[in-house]
């Protein structure tokens, strides 16, 4: 990644030309990407204006990812600071994050109740719980000390039983998994899979994903009152 000196030179030169960055984070899910102005870079320390939705989500993430059309891939930023009042955050300790952020097509939710879930490999069932669902992909939360032992790796089909929010029954749907994370320290693996259309479950999924968005949307508004409520925004 740019050193400082030339992390202040890119900086620097985005304040000059009033060119603004856009900063992309998730709520419970949800993707925020708003675009930014940059005020000024020193000591390694940059602040930005922010939209209140973003400063949300920046503070439950504890980070944000920045884009322009001058970076040579998309810049990841611990959040240091957020000021309300101002709406202003302060951003520190950038590292590389490629090109992939901010490209995703499908609005993805997380669940307002667990959805316990089952994958199988065709031999041995784990159990967890979907961490976030979208109509073409899901986010599974695993705790499992097993899981080496069984074919959870890249491009595997799975299948994977839910009871889908509004559902009656236990619906299953093929998989082809997407990427596995490990927690380090932990036992706790999550993986990235792409559902198979299931055109019985399609509508319903789809109307939940819809009522989770507003849902969402509505705990969001409700947290910027809560943290701005003494400013006039």
């Amino acid at each position: 990644m740019a050193d400082q000196a030339e992390l202040m030179g890119m900086f620097n030169n985005l304040v000059t030309n009033k060119s603004p960055v856009t900063l992309y984070n998730t709520y419970r899910g949800l993707p925020f990407n708003y675009s930014a102005d940059i005020l000024k870079f020193e000591a390694g320390m940059l602040s930005t204006r922010v939209h209140r939705h973003q400063a949300v989500s920046m503070t439950q993430e504890g980070c944000t990812h920045l884009q322009n059309r001058t970076f040579r891939e998309v810049i990841r930023a611990n959040v240091d600071d957020i000021d309300y009042r101002m709406m202003q955050a302060t951003l520190c300790e950038f590292t590389p994050a490629g090109d992939s952020i901010g490209k995703r097509m499908a609005t993805r939710v997380q669940p307002s109740d667990s959805i316990e879930a089952e994958v199988s490999d065709g031999r041995r069932w784990v159990k967890g719980r979907i961490a976030d669902i979208s109509l073409g992909g899901l986010c599974f939360l695993t705790l499992t000390t097993s899981i080496n032992s069984l074919s959870l790796g890249l491009e595997r089909d799975v299948s994977i039983d839910f009871i889908p929010p509004g559902h009656a029954s236990v619906v299953r749907f093929d998989a082809v998994i997407t990427n596995v994370r490990e927690q380090e320290g932990s036992y706790l693996h999550r993986l990235g899979l792409r559902l198979h259309p299931n055109p019985d479950i399609q509508p319903l999924m789809k109307k939940y994903i819809v009522k989770q968005q507003q849902v969402i949307m509505n705990e969001l508004e409700q947290a910027c009152a809560f943290l701005c409520h003494d400013f006039d925004l």
